[in-house]
């Protein structure tokens, strides 16, 4: 379409659109926001609406969809949802008054990680950006103000996304972060101009939280790369957000050291926070929260295990105070039911997008705080009174809030109704106008009901016609002659009057006056709450510790679990321990105890498939992150040594996205374990070597088993199906066999679910296989294979292990018939060692091996 051939309208879109081309932009017509060209079809697409066209020429036609803007939040929600920028263009005056074409403008732009008033989306951006090995990493929620940054390697990045799970990621545009993106491919990472990372940046940080240095903010000069990430997240909030930015807390160091580690495997593993195939995640289990400050907090606590000793005992004494007082537990249940989710309302309050009932609910959240600080003096626990004394008093605020506003205000901030009587004496003359123009319509209908003898007569009100007098068709030979005809209806007439029209107009007027006085009102109460911010969201920071804190108390208290105890010793005892979540739905659970010290610190569990195997270590795992989360655990005692890190391998399935086989990341996340662990980390592995052949998953399983248990003599549980590890108890002092003991009754077995000392020899694979179902032949057939299977198998093995416990621990060379001056030999190996495995295919793989296998054939024919 030519230049001049384009409509003012038209014209105006364009150089919006040319301003934000990534964004879908939703341009405000009317009662509508419209999309129009590709805009148009994505939106009708994804939205799945109508499709239309707009007639911009005499025989032109563009495309176009719209949705109704008093309904925008739900389209809006459904195209951020997909990844889409969506930018806000709102008119900027009243259409009637305008001059020419009315003013426009994107008033704010909505991102994946930026929609901060919509609570389902759980919206939150975070940064990164790389620095040599490390990564500077920052993470802003806006719908709560919370700010946090550090510098961190890359598994630690990687463990910091899975437990913050932003929906929005910035990086620079010219860094390679395919790696990231692809372990996160729900999450939107959106390439950004370096100057967005850059040193002026920084300074408009600064400047934003109004210091100097940036260490006021906690952070030290080894941290620049973390306030750069920051500083990326500030300016890309300010630019989507504009006038609609909300409050932002101040950036704070998240601090790594003082946390356990848990990765993001170990997090998806021990399902802490989401589970898999319908099942329960630990949270569900935990959660007896009240506030959204205290979901919040307590999913913290569960991705963060304390690794401070003092930190868990303060925790823990807070817990057993809840969990004793029950009376003092019950009273602040009561309290928190009234409290709203405070740290969302000051989002939407300083932000403008708050409505009336928002600030009633601030209000009445506020009141409730001082009934929750008026428990201090009940309160012994240290750490608990520490954090009750830290709620803040806001009388000052609640009782003007209580003077202004009306208890039950109307949804949107303009349509009157907002601001009670005695605060403004303008205001009150204007409602004392309306009010007697109330009672002014009551007696001039019965007036004009005297005068005409029309009893049906009736004084009416609507947007569109404003004040009428309705008089139905029968009476219409009464209708007198000063009454001046407005509509006509199907079964009656509308008149107006000279009277009653200087009435609509001085109403009109009041109300139009009312409206825009309580308004203005209103908004310089926002901005006094505004000013408050911090420290409203600081208390309410504080108040979903409290909630958290009862949340585990009551679960603790419902449930019967038991205060553990926490030392800095190296063993760790579970009397009669049971798994927080399966023991839900499960009846007559069997619990089951461990004991690892310096002498029993690497067991191999052994036992069939369904014996209980899994559910011991996953238990055992999550017993010692409640412990050291400052939780009761569910157990008849606990002695609990802190660990560094909680690490765990296992499930398999294969990742085809990233070109991995199941056996490939099985190993990567075994090597990431064996690369972090130390002797004070707790380490999981269900399985290890399962995917590939028996004899290299074997060689696998004990090389790796002889690695934790000699080297890094990390408390480890080992469950395999691979019985022939079970000679390591025999090889290395540490090393315990257990196993699930099953009751064998001719070919009938039960399983027991009980752990035992010793080792199982059988996998009673083929006993599953019947209770499963399987055919009665193929079963028998089964068995006659087994048997002579197990007989050749157990006498290789059994020489193998002998020869390898004889033979003196050594790491060979990968190719043992290597020779010096061998190219062909050293062509292979610089081959392998240049191969790139994080994106390799496993089709590609395969070839891969097929050629060196046949090039190792030739090799050896030719005699060398």
């Amino acid at each position: 379409m030519s230049e001049k051939n384009v409509t003012p309208m038209l014209a105006q879109y364009h150089r919006i659109k040319n301003e934000y081309p990534d964004a879908l932009v939703l341009y405000r017509l009317g009662d509508f926001y419209e999309m129009f060209y590709d805009d148009a079809y994505i939106g009708a697409k994804d939205l799945n609406i109508a499709l239309t066209r707009k007639k911009v020429g005499k025989s032109q036609y563009i495309p176009m969809c719209g949705i109704p803007y008093h309904a925008a939040d739900s389209y809006i929600s459904r195209l951020v949802s997909k990844g889409h920028k969506v930018a806000i263009c709102e008119q900027l005056e009243d259409a009637s008054k305008a001059k020419g074409i009315v003013k426009r403008d994107v008033i704010r732009v909505i991102t994946p990680g930026t929609y901060f008033e919509n609570e389902k989306l759980r919206s939150a951006l975070a940064a990164v950006v790389p620095a040599g090995k490390r990564y500077g990493t920052a993470y802003l929620d806006l719908s709560t103000g919370e700010f946090i940054a550090s510098v961190m390697d890359y598994e630690s990045l990687v463990s910091f996304i899975g437990k913050f799970q932003p929906k929005e990621v910035l990086i620079p545009q010219e860094a390679d972060m395919e790696k990231v993106k692809e372990s996160f491919r729900h999450i939107f990472f959106t390439p950004v101009g370096q100057d967005f990372f850059s040193e002026e940046a920084l300074d408009e940080l600064l400047k934003f939280f109004k210091t100097y240095h940036y260490s006021s903010f906690g952070f030290s000069s080894e941290e620049t790369d973390a306030l750069l990430a920051a500083s990326a997240l500030l300016k890309y909030s300010k630019i989507t957000q504009k006038t609609f930015l909300p409050f932002i807390s101040t950036p704070k160091p998240y601090r790594e050291d003082i946390y356990m580690r848990l990765d993001y495997s170990t997090q998806k593993h021990l399902e802490i926070i989401n589970a898999s195939d319908g099942n329960l995640p630990l949270i569900k289990v935990l959660d007896r929260t009240l506030t959204g400050m205290g979901r919040r907090k307590l999913k913290f606590f569960l991705l963060h295990p304390l690794k401070n000793i003092k930190m868990i005992k303060q925790r823990q004494e807070a817990v057993d105070e809840l969990v004793k007082n029950s009376g003092l537990r019950e009273k602040i249940r009561e309290i928190l039911k009234e409290i709203f989710d405070m740290e969302r309302l000051v989002s939407k309050i300083s932000s403008g997008t708050m409505s009336p009932r928002d600030m009633v609910s601030l209000r009445e959240s506020l009141k409730q705080v001082k009934k929750l600080k008026t428990l201090h003096s009940d309160i012994n626990s240290p750490f608990l009174k520490e954090i009750f004394s830290k709620l803040e008093d806001f009388d000052w605020l609640t009782e003007k809030l209580d003077r202004y506003l009306e208890d039950s205000p109307p949804v949107h901030l303009k349509e009157g109704g907002l601001i009670k009587k005695g605060v403004s004496k303008e205001l009150d003359e204007l409602k004392e106008i309306k009010e007697k123009g109330n009672r002014w319509i009551k007696d001039y209908q019965e007036k004009q009901r005297e005068e005409t003898g029309i009893q049906s007569l009736k004084v009416g009100f609507n947007k569109v016609m404003g004040y009428y007098i309705e008089i139905t068709k029968p009476n219409l030979k009464f209708v007198p002659p000063h009454y001046r005809r407005r509509q006509t209806l199907s079964n009656a007439e509308r008149f107006i009057t000279d009277e009653l029209q200087r009435f609509e107009e001085k109403i009109l007027t009041a109300d139009e006056k009312i409206k825009a006085l309580e308004y203005e009102i209103f908004m310089k109460l926002r901005e006094e709450v505004a000013f408050v911010s911090n420290i409203i969201v600081e208390t309410s920071r504080n108040v979903g510790i409290i909630d958290a804190l009862q949340s585990m108390a009551e679960v603790a208290a419902e449930k019967g679990w038991i205060k553990p105890q926490i030392t800095e010793d190296y063993s760790i005892e579970i009397k009669e321990g049971f798994h927080p979540v399966i023991s839900e739905t499960v009846q007559d659970f069997v619990p089951n105890s461990l004991v690892m010290n310096e002498k029993s610190y690497f067991h191999i569990i052994t036992g069939p498939n369904m014996a209980g195997k899994s559910t011991f270590i996953r238990q055992s795992a999550l017993i010692v992150l409640l412990a050291q989360t400052g939780s009761f655990i569910p157990a008849r005692e606990g002695k609990i040594g802190v660990v560094d890190g909680i690490f765990t391998r296992i499930g398999s399935g294969d990742v085809l996205s990233k070109g991995l086989s199941t056996f490939m990341v099985e190993m990567l996340e075994v090597a990431n374990i064996l690369n972090n662990i130390t002797d004070r980390s707790f380490v999981v592995l269900d399985e290890v070597g399962r995917g590939t052949s028996t004899y290299d998953g074997i060689s696998i399983a004990w090389a790796v088993s002889e690695y934790i248990s000699k080297e890094k003599k990390a408390k480890t549980l080992f469950a395999t199906h691979y019985h022939e590890l079970t000679k390591l108890e025999e090889e290395i002092p540490g090393v315990k066999n257990f196993h699930m003991h099953i009751k064998e009754d001719g070919e009938e077995i039960k399983f027991l679910y009980r752990v035992s000392e010793g080792f199982s020899n059988k996998s009673y694979g083929v006993h599953v296989a019947k209770l499963a179902g399987i055919n009665e032949r193929i079963i028998k057939r089964a068995y006659e294979i087994l048997y002579h299977l197990e007989e050749e198998q157990e006498s290789r093995i059994d020489e193998t292990i002998i020869n390898l416990s004889q033979k003196k621990r050594e790491y060979l060379p990968l190719f043992d018939t290597v020779q010096e001056g061998n190219d062909e030999y050293s062509e292979i190996i610089k081959e392998i060692e240049d191969l790139d495995l994080a994106s390799i295919t496993p089709i590609d793989a395969m070839v891969f091996l097929n050629n060196l296998k046949k090039r190792i054939k030739i090799n050896k024919k030719g005699g060398i």
